[in-house]
């Protein structure tokens, strides 16, 4: 994405969660912000569109603004050139006004929030039953809740001894069997996937330079590498990017009593950092404004091989 002029937007809403009808918003002013951050929560958009009528108010959030479940898709990109930004369900609501002349109607919604709040599961596999197998099982199961199946990382072969059940909470049986075999599993934008936990995703290696779309300067802190960039949905979290590590900042070392020397190996480039410049992101957030001027991602990166935060980026990653 060279060519990063002629920015275009689309959103669409459903009307109703068990009819096909959706609107298409993209010629009204769409303001948004797209978060995922690293620890155990979902993606989530939060979406301002502005000055609809009474009477579209009402057909997309009910008369009460009590309709919800019903899907959101947002996507951005460049000319033509469109991509999926955010997709989920809507689970509030609201509205209220700029000024006296200028109203909004705020959708807050999240993915794969079916899967995490109300799905159950109830599978008992047999002695026998390979690692891969009982993994294979749970993704069926969220594809049962409309997820889509993408990237899968490698399991162990190996097989249970005795019969595995799983029983409960999808969710939490989900999350327990990643742990077991060091993988992360992932709802994104309705799709079910999971990559190692040390790894990252089998996509492209996005390039980021002044010329494609690289703004500022890569700051090296403590929580990892801060990155700001013209907005780009090719950018996914556990994706790969590559900077000039000419250009990195680094920021100071903590100097109060107690903390000296704990921080100084994630801000110090040959610790916290590559000589190819190759940084997995750990956390993204979009932003954009259709009528405005903001259309940024901001990243959260750690390097390939190198020394990870224990703590700060996955406490607070993204606002």
């Amino acid at each position: 994405m060279t060519l990063q002029w002629k920015r275009n937007c689309k959103l669409t809403i459903q009307v109703d969660a068990n009819e096909p009808q959706a609107l298409d918003l993209s010629q009204f002013k769409i303001v948004f912000q797209v978060s995922q951050a690293t620890t155990d929560q979902p993606k989530a958009a939060e979406i301002y569109i502005y000055n609809l009528s009474a009477n579209t108010m009402n057909l997309l959030a009910g008369v009460d603004s009590q309709k919800i479940n019903t899907q959101v898709v947002l996507e951005c990109g460049y000319g033509s050139e469109l991509s999926v930004v955010f997709k989920g369900r809507v689970f509030q609501y609201r509205r209220g006004r700029d000024n006296p002349t200028d109203t909004w109607l705020c959708v807050l919604a999240i993915s794969g929030d079916v899967v995490r709040n109300e799905a159950l599961v109830n599978v008992c596999l047999p002695a026998g039953t390979s690692k891969s197998e009982a993994g294979n099982t749970l993704i069926k199961e969220t594809n049962k809740y409309g997820l889509v199946t993408g990237e899968i990382a490698d399991i162990s072969e190996q097989q249970y001894p005795r019969g595995r059940v799983f029983f409960g909470s999808l969710h939490e049986s989900i999350q327990q069997f990643g742990k077991e075999n060091n993988v992360e599993f992932d709802y994104a934008d309705d799709v079910i996937s999971s990559i190692s936990t040390l790894g990252y995703s089998v996509e492209p290696v996005q390039v980021l330079t002044p010329k494609t779309g690289l703004v500022g300067l890569p700051q090296l802190t403590s929580e990892g590498l801060i990155v700001k960039c013209l907005l780009n949905p090719k950018l996914k979290r556990k994706g790969r990017i590559q900077i000039d590590m000419s250009n990195l900042q680094t920021e100071s070392y903590d100097i109060a009593w107690g903390s000296q020397g704990l921080d100084q190996p994630h801000k110090n480039p040959k610790t916290a950092a590559n000589a190819d410049g190759m940084f997995i992101i750990q956390a993204i957030e979009h932003s954009g404004d259709t009528r405005g001027d903001e259309w940024y991602t901001h990243l959260v990166c750690t390097a390939i091989n190198a020394v990870v935060p224990k703590s700060g980026i996955t406490v607070n990653a993204v606002d």
